[in-house]
């Protein structure tokens, strides 16, 4: 990583900033394997995510958070309310599941699909949403579905992008894994909800 009491300008500092993520992803993705792992798992899952997000969204901003310190900071906040605000809408991806698997080779195949998408599309926004305002459940919910479908074009490059970083992780370097995921797409997705709130709401 560059050196904090160095300034570097122009394109040399932008690539030194750019060389600062690959090391930066790993340590936020032990990080929240270690948050999912202090909550037990199951329970884990949401504080630790949030907390990820919460982070990426301050680098993202040209912070300098404390990784280890404030990574624990938003878990610990985050570990009773995310369970709802975002764990039960990770766990009804299980409904979708269960009917895209009943629903295989039938007429109602297409339209399931096209809500899985749509239900997916919108909880790729969720964590970002809960970083980047103070909301209740429900407005927050309902503002990560706004974001999806009043921003089209974002949340289309978003999935594209996504499918491809999926692709060059699964295919052309599998042993990166376990190094960069979740926190590899967090990051694309922390960045164009960015994008995205900035377009619908005029907000930084």
């Amino acid at each position: 990583m560059t050196d904090p009491g160095v300034t570097v300008g122009g394109r040399f500092g932008r690539l030194y900033r750019l060389l600062d993520w690959p090391l930066r992803l790993v340590g936020l993705n032990l990080l929240w394997l270690a948050g999912v792992l202090a909550g037990g798992v199951v329970a884990g899952i949401s504080p630790a995510t949030v907390a990820l997000f919460a982070l990426l969204r301050e680098y993202q901003r040209g912070d300098s958070p404390r990784p280890w310190q404030d990574f624990w900071r938003h878990w610990r906040v985050e570990f009773g309310r995310s369970q709802l605000r975002l764990g039960l809408p990770l766990l009804t991806l299980w409904v979708f599941v269960f009917y895209l698997l009943v629903s295989r080779g039938t007429p109602v195949a297409a339209g399931v699909v096209v809500l899985t998408a749509v239900y997916l599309a919108t909880l790729a926004y969720l964590p970002a949403v809960l970083t980047h305002f103070e909301l209740p459940t429900l407005q927050a919910w309902r503002t990560a579905a706004v974001l999806a479908w009043r921003a089209p074009l974002w949340t289309i490059g978003l999935a594209a992008a996504l499918a491809s970083l999926g692709l060059v992780l699964l295919y052309a370097v599998p042993v990166a894994l376990p190094f960069f995921v979740p926190s590899a797409p967090a990051a694309l997705i922390s960045l164009v909800a960015a994008r995205a709130i900035s377009a619908v709401t005029g907000e930084s």
